[in-house]
């Protein structure tokens, strides 16, 4: 044997917005020879294979656990092999023939679609942890006054949503505007 690895789990965040550059890191990890074998909640495992061509994207999809089979069946239909998921979130991948990228959505309404069901989710968290901390500071023995720490975390968590908010307010506008995906 030559003592190289076959596997690897590799520990990645992912980010709303950033759904395009993670499908192009996982495109570049198969030609690099890592070939992608499963989905975690906080990475992904990958098993050596020869390099290929491959585009990778990633669906929010449904919520509703009948809208599952029907979506599934979607992709299958157009040539996508489900890879795994994160919650809601599902990794699928095609091969690039004669060096066209395959997308999963054809109009950018669709796209717009996915984008304002993954805005309305980030602001009904942005407005839940408002209300939470503005009802616990006006309380008389408030949490966040014996625990300093729990206050950062809150202040802490409703940053990322309003900062995600605005990057997919952002990706909304440029797909309303019609630019191309980022290369």
């Amino acid at each position: 044997m030559s003592g190289e690895k076959t596997t690897r789990r590799v520990f990645r965040i992912f980010m709303a917005w950033n759904d395009e550059k993670e499908g192009r890191w996982l495109a570049q990890q198969e030609r690099d020879g890592w070939r992608l074998s499963g989905v975690g909640c906080f990475g992904y495992r990958f098993e050596r294979a020869a390099p290929a061509d491959v585009a990778y994207r990633l669906d929010y999809g449904p919520s509703k656990l009948q809208d599952k089979s029907e979506y599934f069946g979607i992709f299958k239909d157009a040539g996508w092999e489900h890879v795994g998921s994160r919650k809601q979130w599902q990794v699928f991948r095609k091969p690039i023939v004669d060096g066209r990228v395959p997308e999963i959505y054809t109009d950018p309404r669709s796209r717009m679609a996915m984008y304002r069901r993954l805005l309305g989710l980030m602001l009904a968290m942005l407005a839940m942890l408002g209300i939470i901390t503005a009802v616990d500071l006006n309380m008389k023995d408030s949490i966040f006054e014996q625990i300093p720490f729990i206050f950062g975390l809150y202040i802490g968590m409703m940053t990322v949503f309003a900062y995600g908010a605005v990057r997919i307010l952002l990706i909304i506008a440029r797909l309303r505007k019609g630019a191309p995906r980022p290369s």
